[in-house]
């Protein structure tokens, strides 16, 4: 019935430097998660003109293909948050044991 009573916690300190690092991560791909869905540019390259003989075109938009490979960038972006729920409440409990 209790089986997770029995389970081994680690120090705090590897708990929070989990949870830091996975925030950190987050926040950074949910960034350009956002920048990329909201203008469809790539975070890498965002000004890449096209250019055919000699006259510079305007960027196409988005395909629908990119926006809804970008949705589910920034869903999966969004587990790493409950990697740093679940890091923090552990660190908690080893802390206060």
């Amino acid at each position: 019935m209790h089986w997770y009573a029995a389970a081994q916690l680690s120090s705090p300190e590897k708990y929070f430097q989990t949870a830091a690092f996975c925030l950190i991560v987050a926040v950074t791909l949910i960034a350009v998660g956002r920048y990329q869905r909201r203008t469809g540019r790539n975070i890498i390259n965002p000004d890449k003109p096209v250019r055919v003989a000699n006259v510079l075109l305007p960027e196409a938009p988005p395909s629908k293909g990119k926006r809804v490979a970008d949705r589910v960038y920034l869903f999966f972006d969004w587990f790493l948050v409950l990697g740093v729920v679940i890091n923090l409440i552990n660190g908690i409990r080893a802390a206060r044991s």
